[in-house]
């Protein structure tokens, strides 16, 4: 006879899983004190790792037993599972129909949007570019030596993206797209200067920065010096994340409007490019704000002008819906920063989950791109390469005549 209730074990795991999962990418995509958040975290990260390996070997011992195979000196439990057990691991059964395998079933077909005409990449070691040391703490020299870690790669991105009311001027119109930097003295200066040293290669029109980009007073010697590297016809701007806030962010905001960038968190800026207009926005949000409030614009609006908004986290791509806005820049996610072979990433702090970890999305009238970043607060990286991306704007092919 089947076991049922090893099996129905088996079942609930990745419900089990899929649950504390969304909780834990909840928690961090709120307007919480990292500090007060963190031991919440762990606990949760703990609870999925004792639950589901718990579950495993509790369930492959009875299975085992079933069939008349021993594992070593382990008995087999009893055949029941615990009454006050028995109502969770039932509802973490029905998560894993209900909730898991759709999910799962979404992942394994996810596609960027067809707004995304082309993408290509070229990936280098930075190890093979620049002399040692790279990384100026003990914890980050362990970890760049764990088998796989691409924390010191950096793939370039060129995207050709449609943005389907784009102004016939603005066909070709360059964006360098950089997000999470993550100054935190880990990472030796010299890798931040030639992110600069890459991007001014790629001949940017805009220059756009959306967060996270330092968090330790230290790199203040050198924060101002780095940003003036990054450089376009058209200007480079920036919002902050919620690491920057770990510090003094006016000062930051300060140092950074000192470089030559452009401060978007408190203020929106109408650029003229060739024969048309960019309105550029930032939103902060949930962590800065309130953002500063673009002009109304019809939906039918003339194509004149190109609605740009920066933004930290994509959780405010509905207020970029909202607000009519072309092209929307995100960062915050790292693209999961461990994402699984076929299955992509599993945690990213996000209301959204992993949906919008990285890539191009396209829901009306908005066209999101989400990076990866180039760094983090932990360099360890696994299928997820640093990312600095070139964005090539192109309209939308003109109306067949009848």
């Amino acid at each position: 006879m089947i076991d049922p209730y090893a099996w129905l074990a088996l079942l609930a795991v990745p419900g089990h899983m899929s649950w504390l999962l969304w909780l834990n990418n909840n928690l961090h995509a709120r307007p919480y004190d990292y500090r007060r958040i963190k031991p919440f975290s762990k606990v949760i990260n703990s609870v999925i790792a004792f639950g589901s390996t718990a579950a495993v070997i509790w369930a492959a011992v009875r299975i085992a037993s079933h069939y008349g195979i021993s594992i070593g000196s382990i008995s087999p439990p009893d055949r029941d599972l615990p009454t006050w057990l028995k109502p969770y691991v039932a509802l973490c059964a029905v998560n894993t129909i209900v909730g898991f395998l759709p999910w799962l079933v979404r992942r394994l077909t996810f596609q960027e949007a067809d707004q995304l005409l082309s993408d290509e990449a070229q990936l280098t070691d930075l190890r093979k570019l620049l002399a040692p040391p790279l990384m100026h703490t003990a914890r980050a020299r362990l970890l760049d030596k764990v088998p796989g870690n691409q924390a010191l790669h950096l793939a370039v991105h060129t995207k050709r993206l449609q943005i389907p009311r784009l102004p016939a001027a603005l066909a070709g119109l360059r964006i360098a797209h950089l997000t999470d930097l993550h100054l935190t003295g880990e990472l030796d200066r010299r890798i931040y200067e030639h992110f600069a040293e890459v991007t001014q290669s790629l001949r940017p029109d805009l220059v756009a920065f959306t967060g996270d980009l330092v968090e330790k007073e230290p790199c203040r010697e050198y924060l101002t010096e780095v940003f003036a590297k990054f450089q376009a016809p058209h200007g480079a701007y920036f919002v902050l994340g919620n690491h920057d806030i770990r510090i003094d962010h006016h000062e930051t905001r300060r140092q950074l409007t000192a470089a030559g960038l452009v401060d978007l968190g408190t203020q929106q800026r109408t650029v003229k490019v060739r024969e048309a207009e960019v309105l550029l926005c930032g939103n902060e949000l949930p962590w800065l704000g309130p953002p500063p409030r673009p002009p109304i614009a019809a939906r039918r609006r003339p194509l004149q002008t190109l609605r740009l908004l920066l933004s930290h986290t994509p959780d405010q791509y509905p207020w970029a819906r909202e607000h009519d806005f072309d092209l929307m820049l995100a960062g915050h996610v790292h693209g999961g920063q461990i994402r699984l072979p076929w299955l992509g990433p599993i945690l990213a702090p996000s209301r959204y989950g992993v949906h919008y970890a990285s890539g191009v999305f396209y829901e009306p009238p908005t066209v999101l791109h989400v990076g990866r970043g180039t760094s983090g607060k932990l360099p360890l990286r696994f299928f997820c390469p640093p990312e600095l991306t070139m964005l090539i704007l192109e309209p939308p092919p003109p109306s067949p005549t009848t």
